[in-house]
């Protein structure tokens, strides 16, 4: 099975990782992550943009038995995140992880 990403409002996107673990799942996360965090953007432009993420991630069917839940733990993970530490992945029922 392939792995899908695409952007899902504004600026949020959602990466789908069928038949990945929720323990896989998350160190994806964590790396994509760490990745993000430590580039540094536009240099060839001139510029040294940084960017942050505030990641959230919910697994089927060990968190949600539906899509519809699923977004929302998802959703509900990431905004852990922005409304706390900012900048990290939150994962449904587990809270904020910490960061390596």
């Amino acid at each position: 099975m392939i792995d899908f990403a695409f952007r899902y409002g504004g600026d949020e996107f959602v990466i789908l990782l069928p038949q990945t673990s929720k323990e896989s799942a998350c160190g994806v996360a964590l790396r994509l992550h760490k990745l993000i965090r430590e580039m540094h953007w536009l240099r060839s432009e001139g510029l040294d943009v940084r960017l942050t993420t505030s990641a959230g991630v919910a697994a089927y069917p060990t968190d949600a038995k539906t899509k519809a839940e699923l977004l929302h733990l998802a959703d509900e993970a990431m905004y852990l995140v922005k409304n706390t530490t900012r900048d990290s992945v939150a994962v449904a029922h587990m809270g904020v992880l910490p960061l390596v």
